[in-house]
């Protein structure tokens, strides 16, 4: 058995594209072929990020890809979530790191990347929120109140000169 995961099949394929071009569903959750390092789809749909997280379990190695709306821009945008639950296997624990960096160049376009270990690491707030800071651009500008406007006031200094030097003085003085 090969230790790379194989992501060949073509219902990973569809089910990404699927998610990409919003043809029907909004997210996809891959895991692996029990025994195996194959990748297939376990499940898709068009609920939302509180559908997917009811999805996740605590025994397995998942991979979710969901397109979610950024609530800044208003664009859609993809989140990308590994999940290595508590209750995986060592074995298979030790290949999660290197596998999801192969999910993560298969599934090419995740505007934001999570790693996930509980229900808590997958709430849609959190997921949201993070979604929001990875947007780039906080358009609050238009919902701020103008400032008042406040003339130029000059610059002050907390300059003090000692006194003048007499020059005459150190002229008229005999050279040492």
């Amino acid at each position: 058995m090969s230790l790379q995961v194989n992501l060949s099949s073509q219902d990973i394929a569809k089910a990404y594209n699927d998610v990409l071009n919003a043809n029907g569903i909004d997210w996809a959750l891959f895991t692996y072929e029990k025994g195996t390092n194959d990748l297939k789809v376990q499940s898709t749909g068009n609920g939302g990020l509180e559908e997917l997280e009811e999805e996740f379990s605590d025994g397995r190695i998942q991979y979710a890809f969901a397109r979610v709306v950024d609530p800044n821009s208003q664009l859609p945008k993809f989140v990308q979530i590994n999940w290595c639950g508590d209750g995986v296997p060592e074995v298979k624990k030790g290949l999660f790191h290197t596998h999801s960096n192969a999910v993560s160049r298969f599934l090419r376009g995740a505007h934001v990347v999570l790693q996930a270990r509980n229900e808590s690491d997958v709430a849609p707030s959190l997921i949201m929120q993070r979604v929001e800071a990875a947007s780039g651009a906080k358009y609050s500008s238009h919902k701020e109140a103008p400032r008042k406007f406040e003339p130029i006031a000059p610059v002050g200094s907390s300059y003090k000169p000692v006194g003048r030097p007499d020059i005459a003085a150190m002229k008229a003085a005999p050279p040492p």
